[in-house]
């Protein structure tokens, strides 16, 4: 009798320890990694180099000393409605100097959903053409115009692309790209603006 319960118990444990077959799940892993490695997208990311406008630089010293571009100040007003190219000259395309500066705006308006970043470019070649030394433009921007509104703009005020030989080329326009904060002159200056406003008091210049 001792025997006959020896053996039942064997058995059991011989079915309890029966081995699982994990081929099938490997052969469905090593197809599905793969798989989902081509199908996956993954995500380039870009960094643009701009900065804010500084009181005074050495390397505005530099080329101040260098002589005038002619533009004292480039503006590029983005705005929801349109852009705005906007500056100040001091020189004519001789380089003859203003006797009273020469304030010059372009207005581009929004064409259905689309900003008219030829004409701005259009612009900006000319200008280009007149005035070479000048690189800077400072960005005013609104707050509800997109992020990438503002990269396509920077992209048309950076670099002009043409075709030359069969090659397509590319020629700096205005490579210094600064970035402000929008300003209203029937209200208070903000930021950087409002900080002029005070030294300008200080000094007693209206």
């Amino acid at each position: 009798m001792k025997s006959n319960r020896s053996k039942r118990k064997t058995s059991t444990r011989e079915v309890l320890a029966a081995d699982v077959d994990l081929t099938p799940i490997m052969c469905l892993f090593i197809i599905l990694v793969p798989l989902l490695l081509l199908s996956a997208v993954f995500e380039r990311l870009s960094a643009l180099q701009v900065h804010l406008p500084e009181a005074s630089t050495i390397e505005e010293t530099k080329k101040s000393e260098e002589g005038p571009t002619g533009i004292v100040e480039l503006r590029l007003l983005v705005e929801e409605d349109g852009l705005g190219l906007e500056g100040t000259l001091s020189h004519d395309p001789a380089g003859k100097e203003k006797e009273v500066y020469e304030d010059v705006r372009y207005d581009f308006p929004i064409q259905g959903d689309l900003y008219d970043l030829e004409k701005l470019q259009q612009t900006l070649l000319e200008l280009k053409q007149q005035y070479p030394k000048h690189e800077q433009i400072v960005f005013l921007v609104d707050d509800k115009v997109s992020y990438d509104v503002i990269v396509q703009a920077m992209d048309t005020c950076r670099l002009e692309y043409y075709v030359e030989e069969g090659r397509k080329r590319s020629r700096p326009l205005f490579p210094e790209i600064s970035l402000s904060e929008p300003f209203s002159e029937e209200g208070d200056f903000e930021g950087l603006r409002k900080g002029t406003r005070e030294i300008d008091k200080k000094l007693g210049i209206r």
